[in-house]
């Protein structure tokens, strides 16, 4: 999975920095599966457009801020975008290991203007992830 102690891994708060800073170019990009693209965190790229800006970058500049989120806290899709974009040669690489369900739950005590998303969820547990049961 790659050498986890090396990657940039942020907070919430860090999220909520790079969504409102408009003065600083920062790539939002999610790993979750197409059928969970509805809700996303402000200004995050949809999976189906991801493809053509990454090929952008990766012909112009590289060092172009990204920042990667996925489901939750368990989502191992994370590290392994993370290491892909690395290997393309993106040197700006964040982590937000909370995911959409952890901003959601934010969102929920807090409100939409402090974690805004591209949409409104009733079902917060549909990113919760799934129970993994270790014998």
């Amino acid at each position: 999975m790659g050498n986890i102690s090396s990657i940039n891994k942020v907070n919430y708060a860090y999220v909520q920095k790079c969504i409102s800073n408009a003065n600083e170019k920062i790539l939002l990009i999610n790993t979750l599966d197409y059928d969970k693209q509805e809700c996303l965190i402000k200004n995050t790229i949809t999976a189906s457009n991801e493809e053509e800006i990454i090929n952008k970058y990766l012909k112009g500049n590289k060092s172009i801020k990204i920042l990667i989120y996925g489901e939750n806290c368990s989502d191992n899709k994370v590290i392994s975008k993370y290491n892909q974009l690395y290997k393309l040669g993106f040197i700006n690489l964040y982590v937000y290991l909370g995911g959409i369900f952890e901003w959601l739950l934010l969102q929920d005590i807090y409100g939409d203007d402090e974690f805004p998303t591209t949409s409104k969820i009733i079902d917060l547990l549909k990113y919760g992830g799934h129970t993994k049961i270790i014998k």
